[in-house]
């Protein structure tokens, strides 16, 4: 009688694992296809440098975290699909980007309605905007959903002078996960 008992019990503990193994990955939209867009004044403009170092990667050289969001290398690679950095989708403009993360809500719905209708040659979309804004002191993220008149997200970092690819990737990171994504 035990025997059975202890049989059933291991039973439910091997089909309660296998079930969350299986739900943990139930409903993920997969990996992310973003746009990245530098909006900074001069002489900050050194986001899509930095970007592009960053996907040149493998992983990150510094080892303050144990996996990169944005670099190309290993199994990181699988967190960005595509994403829209040396061409963006024609219609998305950096004065208006710029009014946008000012609050004009005008600006901001019209760039989300280039997202929201913009196509590759596929016919797949993106998930949304990454604006990257380099301030004195201060590096911005802001996320632009491609879904018109939802709000922007931001995600900020203090910098003396220019901001590490690790703060760069967990920055990017924090951001894209604020999209709204269907799965």
């Amino acid at each position: 009688m035990m025997e059975r008992i202890r049989q059933c019990i291991c039973a439910l503990f091997f089909t309660f694992t296998l079930g969350c193994t299986f739900s943990a990955h139930a409903g993920d939209p997969g990996p992310y296809w973003l746009v990245f867009l530098d909006i900074s004044e001069e002489p900050y403009q050194d986001g899509q440098k930095l970007l592009i170092d960053l996907r040149n990667m493998e992983s990150l050289a510094d080892g303050k975290r144990e996996f990169c969001f944005m670099c190309n290398g290993g199994d990181a690679g699988s967190y960005v699909d595509v994403l829209y950095l040396y061409s963006i989708p024609v219609g998305l403009s950096v004065e208006e980007l710029r009014k946008a993360v000012k609050g004009d809500d005008a600006a901001k719905r019209k760039m989300q309605s280039v997202l929201n209708k913009f196509e590759d040659n596929k016919g797949h979309g993106v998930d949304g905007l990454l604006i990257y804004d380099h301030q004195p002191g201060k590096v911005t993220i802001y996320t632009m959903d491609k879904k018109v008149g939802s709000k922007l997200t931001t995600e900020s970092k203090e910098v003396k002078s220019k901001l590490l690819h690790s703060s760069l990737d967990k920055l990017l990171e924090d951001a894209a996960g604020k999209l709204d994504r269907p799965v």
